[in-house]
């Protein structure tokens, strides 16, 4: 409980640790009232061993009242409760998506690297685009080609050289999964005969956008946040 008041800000905070001291006082004055055995004026003073047991009656009273002052507790844990998850909900589903995000980024980084024992998952992005992916010319089925950086991907039309066909994000999701007719870049989804399924394709965009350069003209040019229309 500590540990979630910490992630709180000062206010909600404070906030929360008001009602924690309340719903405290709450519960230990419910249940004493409810624990509580009246003395009777005037009894003997008899030796304990030698006074008489409770009655049937009474030990189901016992029994029962113990249950409402475990239930009465229960209560109030549970209501003090729903508002401190409700308050740290968001922070925790933001923590939660970055921790996906990061593993799609790690899981596309292993997809576009060549396959070996240590990394049977490579598709060997890496044999034509380079081994960062920053494209140039390069040796491949016995020419020497263009390839494009992919590093600047997200400028689209704005880079140097420009990517003309590049206008999106899904512009890029696409062209990994057809592939672009009259290039080398063949289809790699199942969906065009390829090996990738889409969530393979979605880990390798999301690791493309980790390795973005800056955008010339700023986030405002970058095709992947604003699509040009």
């Amino acid at each position: 409980m500590t540990a979630m008041l910490a992630s709180l800000s000062g206010s909600r905070s404070s906030a929360v640790a008001v009602a924690l001291i309340i719903g405290a006082v709450f519960v230990a004055g419910t249940a004493y009232l409810v624990l509580r055995k009246p003395r009777r004026p005037g009894a003997p003073d008899i030796p304990p061993a030698m006074r008489p047991g409770p009655s049937d009656q009474d030990l189901e009273r016992t029994h029962t009242d113990n249950m409402k002052a475990w239930g009465a507790v229960l209560v109030m844990v549970l209501a003090l409760l729903i508002p401190v998850v409700w308050l740290t909900e968001p922070s925790a589903n933001a923590r939660d998506q970055r921790t996906i995000n990061q593993g799609y980024v790690d899981q596309g980084h292993l997809l576009t690297q060549l396959a070996t024992h240590d990394n049977p998952a490579g598709f060997g992005c890496v044999r034509c685009h380079g081994g960062t992916l920053g494209g140039g010319f390069n040796y491949f089925n016995g020419v020497v080609v263009n390839v494009p950086n992919l590093q600047t991907v997200c400028a689209g039309p704005n880079s140097n050289p420009p990517h003309a066909s590049i206008k999106s994000l899904a512009d890029i999701v696409n062209t990994i999964a057809q592939g672009r007719a009259g290039t080398d870049m063949p289809s790699w989804s199942v969906k065009f005969s390829g090996p990738l399924d889409d969530d393979q394709i979605n880990a390798i965009v999301n690791y493309i956008l980790s390795i973005q350069k800056p955008v010339p003209g700023g986030p405002k040019k970058n095709v992947c946040l604003n699509p040009i229309k």
